[in-house]
């Protein structure tokens, strides 16, 4: 039942993830920490964080999540289930879009979208806080690391393993 429920709540994220991966974060963590208590608030900033860190995009947490509720088959799971549902829609739409490029409803959908996208993300912005920001020198981190992201062309993997290396030593 476990791996069975496991695959529904990453098949639902995966078509939820209007917009990239981080779209869902705020609802994964809803789901895999408030709603099922799988993992902790904590534990969820950690795995978000390593994805960030591993190559590919971040929903690569996901096989994290599946691990921690069922071991190996567990991160199987999780990852087929959030990836495999977006990736045939994406084929799906991708080919109507083409289709479709010249029709005038085209250009105002793309626009429309935009916002949406961006609240989606800041959304998955506010989630991931709640997990990390539970000592002064996390929130601190944090909102160095927020203005370096905006004043800078830094690559955000390596400032994610800059900020864990410096919460590594002093939070020993």
């Amino acid at each position: 039942m476990t791996l069975g429920r496991l695959a529904l709540v990453f098949a639902i994220l995966s078509l939820l993830g209007f917009g990239g991966g981080s779209a869902i974060i705020p609802q994964m963590h809803a789901d895999v920490v408030d709603k099922y208590h799988w993992i902790t608030s904590a534990e969820f900033t950690r795995f978000f964080a390593l994805g960030k860190l591993a190559p590919g995009p971040t929903t690569t947490m996901s096989a994290l999540v599946g691990y921690a509720v069922a071991g190996s088959v567990g991160a199987v799971v999780a990852t087929l289930a959030v990836f495999v549902p977006a990736g045939a829609l994406v084929f799906a739409a991708g080919r109507l879009w083409h289709r479709h490029a010249d029709h005038p409803l085209q250009q105002r959908i793309g626009a429309a979208i935009k916002p949406v996208v961006l609240g989606l993300v800041w959304a998955g912005v506010a989630t991931l806080a709640r997990g990390a920001a539970d000592a002064p020198l996390t929130i601190g981190l944090a909102l160095v690391a927020t203005v370096v992201l905006l004043r800078t062309n830094w690559n955000q993997s390596l400032l994610v393993l800059a900020a864990g290396v410096v919460g590594a030593f002093a939070l020993k």
